[in-house]
């Protein structure tokens, strides 16, 4: 079977405007790229115009990256870099380019990484920019940090279960935990037969904490644009209809549906950037996650 027939995307258009598009660009952060030969992780945060606060959206794919990091490396070392467009005097990008390092940093100290692992933090203004800052596209793309992580990446083997995941007194409300080996038939929301266990084990997570309250995020893959993709003639996107299948095979199996919600993220929270490079990338952004609500 080849690859193409796991893509969430064969033959699609894109009926957003511009504006739309880049809208969702310049405020999601829209790169995790793991080099494995040189142990690195690149992530790029991308900025309104003129502003060094980062939004809602950007915060919440910033902790995915985290929850990513933390997963993939040990005894890492943090160099955040910052840069603007063209728009403005030198001094003032210099300084605005360091304010956005700066929030980056803040954030990062906020949520369990520790101050000597952030090696360096340098403002660069407008110099280094991606492109020529002719458009307003191409000035979007320069207001940026990028986040390089050095060190001894590697895979671990998955030591937890969901159920330990689950159950595990330090798992808070806001956790997001990744349903592995969670996989569809491609372009459908239709689960392998592999996927089974997992909504089953999860199943049984639900029934023995009656307390616990869940939400069930979707994700997919193969798309260049940070929206979902329609899914047949429901209105729906895929990721979408994707968590709804899970909500679906709990709701009927007995849990109460004021336990469990779901919602789609399209491609907007890719774990690797498109175009993904493997069947291995494809099937990391083709993901459901769950997210404790209470507990």
């Amino acid at each position: 079977m080849s690859s193409g027939f796991y893509g969430d995307i064969l033959n699609s258009t894109f009926t957003g405007n511009t504006s739309t598009i880049m809208k969702g660009i310049f405020v999601s952060l829209c790169l995790l790229l793991l080099l494995k030969g040189q142990g690195q992780i690149n992530f790029t945060v991308y900025f309104d115009f003129d502003r060094s606060g980062l939004t809602m959206n950007a915060m919440r794919q910033l902790d995915s990256f985290l929850l990513t990091k933390k997963e993939l490396a040990k005894n890492y070392i943090i160099h955040l870099h910052g840069y603007c467009d063209a728009i403005g005097g030198e001094d003032y990008n210099n300084t605005l380019s360091m304010n956005r390092v700066l929030t980056v940093k803040e954030y990062m100290l906020n949520h369990g990484i520790l101050d000597k692992d952030i090696r360096s933090t340098t403002g660069h203004g407008e110099k280094d920019p991606l492109n020529q800052n002719k458009t307003e596209e191409e000035r979007q793309l320069n207001r940026r940090v990028v986040i390089t992580v050095d060190g001894a990446v590697q895979q671990p083997g998955e030591t937890k279960s969901l159920t330990e995941k689950i159950t595990d007194t330090t798992t808070k409300a806001g956790t997001s935990i990744v349903l592995k080996n969670m996989n569809f038939y491609g372009g459908t929301p239709f689960l392998l037969p592999e996927s089974f266990p997992i909504v089953e084990e999860l199943l049984a997570v639900m029934q023995r904490n009656p307390a616990l309250v869940i939400e069930i995020q979707g994700h997919i893959c193969c798309i260049a644009h940070s929206g979902d993709s329609p899914y047949g003639g429901t209105g729906n996107g895929l990721s979408e209809e994707r968590a709804r299948s899970i909500y679906a095979e709990l709701i009927g199996k007995g849990i109460e549906a004021s336990r469990v919600s779901y919602k789609g993220f399209g491609h907007s929270m890719p774990i690797y950037p498109y175009p993904e490079r493997s069947e291995d990338e494809r099937v990391a952004n083709r993901r459901v996650e769950i997210k404790i609500i209470s507990r």
